[in-house]
């Protein structure tokens, strides 16, 4: 009985410490090593990084994407950057077939044309074509 006590003890013990790890950082990762991995995630947040999206509270260099919807035709992004938790920077929408990027923040109804490096876009039609 006292063996099965600390079996128990010890295998709860593992477990607590298993989910109290602290998580393995991820790199944001380069467009290159995204496009070799088969996404065109690093050619789009390229795109809007080098858009005149108004990036107030943080670096253009710290913001990433998180794809909220992509039809083929248009994609719906949350820019953000990590923190202690996760801080929402605002929303974008990429029209690819006609190379439009807008920023929805403040109104999906009456969005904000931004201006972009047309190489990025370029690099991301590219990309999902193949």
């Amino acid at each position: 009985m006292r063996k099965v006590f600390y079996l128990v003890l010890l295998l709860l013990a593992f477990i607590g410490k298993a989910a109290c790890a602290t998580p393995l950082s991820v790199e944001p990762s380069s467009a290159s090593q995204n496009q070799a991995e088969g996404s065109c995630y690093g050619y789009l947040t390229e795109l809007v990084r080098s858009s005149n999206f108004p990036f107030k509270y943080v670096s253009k260099e710290e913001t990433n994407l998180l794809i909220d919807n992509d039809t083929g035709d248009s994609v719906m992004a949350k820019l953000f950057f990590d923190t202690n938790g996760t801080g929402t920077i605002g929303w974008v929408q990429y029209d690819v077939t006609q190379r439009q990027l807008f920023n929805i923040s403040g109104d999906v109804e009456e969005p904000q044309e931004l201006t972009f490096d047309a190489s990025f876009a370029a690099e991301y039609e590219a990309c999902i074509e193949q």
